[in-house]
Order: structure tokens, then sequence, then C-alpha cells
């Protein structure tokens, strides 16, 4: 309990408190009527799912709804339920809610709109229901949500219409978006992707998507997860979720609205979110291990791979049978697309599936099975494909086997016996196969209730169609590839905050920057400050050889763009010379500018210059950013982004990243550059960054140049929202 009384809402949400609400054996259904499309779907739902013990209505107009006798109010009750789905107009809800704490009832679902996304009179609104769940103790799920489906206990209370019992399985999703949630569970289920939960959130006035996640992470039916997202909210929260998921190898599957700046408007107008950039959503999410779809045809298609596989391939090296040469084609080109090996087929596994092919044909990987090898009679009831396969699933060249199923018969035959058995053989091979054996249909078509019953009766998964079996299977390898170093990856020290010293709201002049950097062992080239043409020249004399001049101002971050710069100084003449032109031009450039004087470097020798820069995501926080300068950069946008913080092994994974990584590794005759030294410094610019706390608005090292002599900051440019003190 808070400090006035009120429970906080993570203690509305916790997984135990989720699972009641998930869980119920006794549902009440306040403010229906026979005509409302939503009540009669809602009682058509929770009939097909057959879970509930106890159903009730309670209404104080009507004696009598769906064939039920009714109560007028929560309060008449004669034992409490575990669930009240309020189906009233927002207007009534606080009054429904407070007869449901006063019955007992400590769950309720919301269908009501007109809420947060109705305006400032419905944020109100909204926040007033948290308050009020807090004050009674209720879980609230929405406003504004369709409802949810426990597809392990059979109870669905869904407001929207329902076409058959749902089909029970491992994937469970949380959707932001009621119309979306209800057409991708259609589309599930014509998949023969079963579910353990699918949930509708709304408004997420209470309960939201990650109080859903930290529970199905623990939920011991669900063994994927996927998420329909149109904000990222909580990412502070939302990172070790995934990190938790990781660890429990439940994958998340997302499907991120907003890609386009279109779609991120669409997204802020319907969550009132701010938007952050897709390119820093995708990198939070690889960092992550989350895996991010492009459609929701990919998001069921990816997770129920996910969830229907108790084995996972070891590799990307594929082996496919099909029984048809387009099919290979297709195959072929999709696995180029996703980064998916077809090796050669070993001489052994080469010359057993010649004995099995006509002269004509050629055993290549894929593999046709040819229209000869249909007409060929067999010993058993099986087709061409299911004997090849057989043969190529001990091919050590092989992480996996994948097929495309000929299309299997809607209803059942009056003699079964054929397909019945073939299936039950296929089911044997999968379990006795030394590896995965993925399945597919030939395109995207529902799976009639008797197609169903022959795959789930023999442990065989069908996924939708060969471009989503393909785009699923590289998911699966790249989660894969990520989940073991995610996992692997070494511990990211906690950095604390400083107070630097004559820092303001704004940009910093170089000097104070360096010193930031410096402290944190960035290595930057040296530099004098010099207040006076006199100052400059007996700094530049502590130098060997040629020196540069640089404007030293807050107020002027781009030195070059006002003639703020000089370089090649040799003698006393040229330095004092300089001094003057340098100050005069910048003063110039920008009346009024405050100038602390000049910075005095020597010239540092040409080398690989990189761009090191962090700056603020309104939703994630500090980005990192590293690109190889000059063309690198500003022409073929050659850069590496992550999430701060980061390991020094995420630093050198993005280095490796770049286009032009070979220029690193040393190409034609030149030296390869020290990657764990590089990284160091990195990791270093990086940690510099992240102790100016919230301040932080933009911290740039550019050029950070490589030569023979080392690694050396050339400029600085940081910029804060607020004082240091």
């Amino acid at each position: 309990m808070t400090a006035t009384g009120l429970m906080s809402r993570r203690e509305l949400v916790t997984p135990e408190r989720i699972r009641d609400l998930f869980s119920p054996r006794s549902l009440a259904v306040v403010g229906a009527s026979e005509t409302s499309s939503w009540a009669i779907n809602l009682q058509r739902s929770v009939e097909l799912g057959g879970g509930l013990a106890r159903l009730e209505y309670v209404h104080p107009k009507y004696p009598e709804l769906f064939g039920r006798s009714t109560v007028p109010s929560l309060r008449d009750l004669d034992e409490p339920v575990d669930l009240a789905f309020v189906m009233v107009g927002p207007a009534r809800v606080a009054q429904i809610l407070e007869d449901a704490a006063a019955a007992g009832v400590r769950n309720a679902v919301v269908l009501a709109a007109g809420y947060g996304e109705a305006g400032e009179e419905g944020r109100r609104m909204q926040e007033e229901l948290l308050l009020q769940a807090q004050h009674l103790g209720i879980t609230v799920m929405g406003p504004n949500t369709i409802g949810f489906i426990n597809g392990t206990l059979g109870i669905a209370p869904w407001a929207v219409a329902s076409h058959r019992r749902p089909l029970a399985g491992p994937v469970s999703a949380v959707f932001e978006s009621g119309s979306m949630c209800r057409a991708t569970y259609e589309y599930a289920q014509a998949h023969a992707v079963g579910i353990s939960h699918w949930v509708s959130l709304g408004n997420s006035a209470v309960l939201n998507t990650l109080d859903v996640l930290e529970y199905l992470i623990e939920d011991e039916s669900t063994k994927a997860i996927a998420l329909f997202l149109e904000t990222v909210r909580e990412p502070e929260r939302f990172i070790p979720l995934a990190r938790r998921a990781l660890e429990a190898d439940k994958p998340i599957v997302v499907y991120k609205a907003g890609r386009s700046e279109e779609g991120m408007r669409a997204a802020m107008a319907h969550t009132g979110a701010m938007a952050t950039n897709d390119v820093v959503v995708d990198r939070a999410f690889r960092q992550a291990g989350i895996v991010r779809v492009e459609s929701l045809e990919e998001l069921v298609s990816t997770v129920g791979l996910f969830g229907y596989s108790d084995r996972r391939p070891q590799g990307r090296r594929m082996g496919v049978v099909t029984s048809s040469g387009g099919g290979c084609n297709v195959v072929a080109d999709l696995a180029h697309v996703h980064d998916l090996a077809l090796p050669a087929w070993s001489e052994e596994i080469s010359g057993k599936l010649s004995e099995h092919l006509p002269p004509f044909a050629q055993t290549l990987n894929p593999l046709d099975t040819t229209g000869f090898g249909h007409a060929r009679a067999r010993p058993r009831p099986t087709k061409a494909e299911d004997d090849l396969m057989e043969i190529a699933v001990e091919d050590p060249n092989i992480d996996f086997m994948f097929t495309m199923m000929t299309p299997l018969p809607p209803t059942r035959p009056e003699d079964p016996t054929f397909i019945e058995s073939r299936m039950r053989i296929i089911g044997e091979m999968v379990r006795a196969s030394p590896v995965p054996i993925l399945f597919s249909s030939n395109t995207n078509l529902d799976i009639t209730d008797y197609a169903r019953s022959l795959l789930h009766d023999n442990g065989v998964h069908l996924m939708p169609g060969v471009d989503l079996a393909m785009s699923s299977i590289g998911y699966m390898m790249d989660w894969i590839d990520q989940r073991e170093r995610i996992l692997a990856r070494e511990p990211v020290p906690a950095v604390d905050g400083i107070a630097v010293q004559g820092a303001r709201s704004g940009m910093w002049d170089e000097f104070e920057g360096r010193l930031l950097l410096e402290r944190f062992g960035v290595p930057m080239a040296p530099a004098r400050l010099a207040a006076t043409a006199d100052e400059a020249v007996v700094a530049a004399r502590e130098f060997d050889g040629p020196v540069a001049l640089k404007v030293c101002s807050r107020d002027i971050p781009h030195k070059s763009d006002v003639g703020g710069i000089a370089l090649g100084l040799s003698s006393d003449d040229d330095v004092r010379a300089a001094f003057e032109r340098v100050v005069a031009a910048s003063s110039a450039g920008v009346p009024g500018a405050d100038i602390r004087g000049v910075l005095v470097s020597p010239m540092i020798e040409p080398g690989l210059e990189l761009l090191i820069g962090i700056t603020t995501d309104p939703t994630f926080g500090p980005v990192l950013t590293v690109g190889l300068g000059g063309i690198w950069v500003e022409v073929l946008h050659d850069s590496s982004l992550r999430v701060l913080p980061v390991a020094k092994s995420e630093i050198v994974e993005m280095l490796d990243e770049l286009k032009g990584a070979a220029l690193l590794k040393g190409v034609r005759g030149t030296t390869p550059v020290d990657i764990d030294a590089l990284a160091e410094v990195v990791l270093a610019v990086a940690r510099a960054a992240l102790a100016l706390g919230p301040a932080l608005d933009a911290l740039e090292v550019n050029p950070l140049r490589i030569t023979g002599a080392g690694i050396h900051g050339l400029d600085v440019l940081i910029a804060t929202s607020e004082a240091q003190s």
C-alpha cells in the first residue's frame, strides 16, 4: 500500500493477480443486452470456450438475458465471481466498479471506449479509473478492450465474433489494438497456431503490455510470445524483461507499428506517446534479443514456429526435399534472401537419393523428387518426398530439413487409411530425425479442422506458405545467434553521474568537453588553451612541429564554418597572425560570441578516421553511433548503432558491421587497426556520455583519428539540457 492508503498500480498487476484475472471459473457480464453485438459475441465466445463453471448476467432492467435469470447489481450475487465483464458506457463504469468491490470481485474487464483516446476529458477519466482501481483494489483490463482468451482453460471473455472453440497451444499474444488482436487471432486459428493466451489490452489504464509480458514469461503453458506494439513504453523495464525471456528460452516476437513517418504519426495520435526513431527501435530490439517482424502474418508464422519447435536448428545449413521443381526455385531464392545456406548433399547421401530417383533427375539441394517419383509403387503409405526426406535428414552437411507438404484433404476421406497412416509415419520421422524437420504449405491457405487434427495428432506443425516459412526460419536463426551472444556477454558496469565544473545548459566549449573525455580515459590530441596571441605562441613552442589553432567558444560549435581554424603553423609569427585571424573571423561570423581563446594542438599525421556520436532518443535514451569518417558516413551512410549502455564486445560487433570494416582490418598492405584498443576508446566515450545522466543531449568525437602513433580524438562537441552542479 502507498502512503495514501491506495494500492500501487504494480500491486494490482503482479503475475499472481494477472493469473487470477486470466483464469476465472466464474464470470458476471454487467450491462449486456440481447440486441448488442458485443454481448451476443461474448455469449457465443463463452459457450464455445466451454471452460467457465458459472456465468451470471447483471442488469437492473432485464430480468432475463440469453435464457438466464439476471440480478440487478453485482451486490446482489449470492457469492462473488472471479471476473466482471463491464459492458456499460463510460459514465457508469465507476459505479459498477464500486459495486464489484462491495461484492468481493477483484478483477474487471472494461469494454467502454471514450477514455484516453478521446482527448483531454477522456484522459482525465482514464486517470480517475486508475485511481479508483487502486482505491478499490481491483485489477482492471482496459478500457476500450475486446477481452481475452485463455486457450489452455477454454475461457473466452471475448466480445467479438468467434467461430470455433479456441485451439489450445504454446503461443501467447498481447495486443495494443483490439481490431488487430481479433484479426490476428482468427489468422492464427485458421493456420493451426494454438494459443495459451490471446489478450487485447485496450488503453492500459491499469494493466499494460509489460505486466502481461512479465506474467507470460512465468506461465508454463506459454513457449513463445507475440506482441503488437504501437509505442514502446518503459524501456528501462522492457529490456530487462526481454533478458528474462531469453534466460527462460521464450522468444519474444514483435510487430511494432510506426515504421514510416506516417505510421509514427498514426501511432502517436492513437497513444499520445512521443515517437522514437525507427532505426533505434530496430537496434534496441536486436540488442535485447527481440525478433521484429514486418507483417501480422509474419508475427503469427514466426511465433508459431518458435512455439512448436521442440528442437531448434544448430546452424543455417538447410536441406530441402520437395515434389516441385518450381518449388525448389522459390525456396532457393528465398533462402538467399534470409541468409540460409543450401549445401550440396554428401557423397554417401547423394548416392542413396539417386537410388530412388529416375536417371534424368539431379541430386541437388533443393531436391526435386520429380513427377516420376509419384508414380512408383511403395511398400508403405508414403509419398516420394517422404521417403527421400527420411534419407536426406541423415546428411551430416545439414542442420535442419525443410519441405513443402503436399495439400492435406480438407475433410476426412471415405477411406482415410492412406492419409492417416502417412501422417503417422511423418510424425515418426520427425521424432526419429537427427535434425529438426520444418514444414510449410505451398501457399497461405487456411487449415481445415480435419487437416488440423492430422497435423496436431502427429506432432507436425505446418507454417502458412513458403514465403512466410522462409522469413520465419530466418528470424529464428537470427534469434538463436543473438540469444547466444547476449547471454554470453560480459556485464556492463554502471557509470556514476558526475558534476562538471563550468558546464551549463546548451553547448559546451571544446576545452570543457576535452576535460570530460580525458577524465574517462579518452585519448585526445594534446591541446593548450590560449587567451592571447602571446600565450598561443608559448603553447605552440611546447610541440615539435607544425600546430593547429581552433577557436574555443560555447557559441561556435562548428568552427570551420566561420573560419575558426588555422592549420600547419610553423613559426611564432604564423601562430600570432593566425590567432588574430581566427578570433576576428569567429567574432564576425557569430557576433557577440563568448570566445575564451584558441586551442593550440600539434598537427596529427593523416590516418583512418571515425565518428563517434551519442544522441538522446526520446524513448530509449542515449544512443551510440559509430561510423567511418568522410564519405563513409556522409555519402554511404555507413554507421552502426546501439542503445547505451553497451559492453565492449558489442562495440567490437559494431565495428565489424560497418561496410568499410575491411579498412579497419587492413587492406592492400595497410596495417590492421588494433580493434581491442579502438573498442576501449569508444567505450570510454560512451561512459563519459552516460556520466552526464539525463542532462545529456549530444556528445560527439569527430574525428577520432587512428595513426601509427595511436588513437586520438581531434575534436569534441557536447550539449546538455541543464546545468551540472
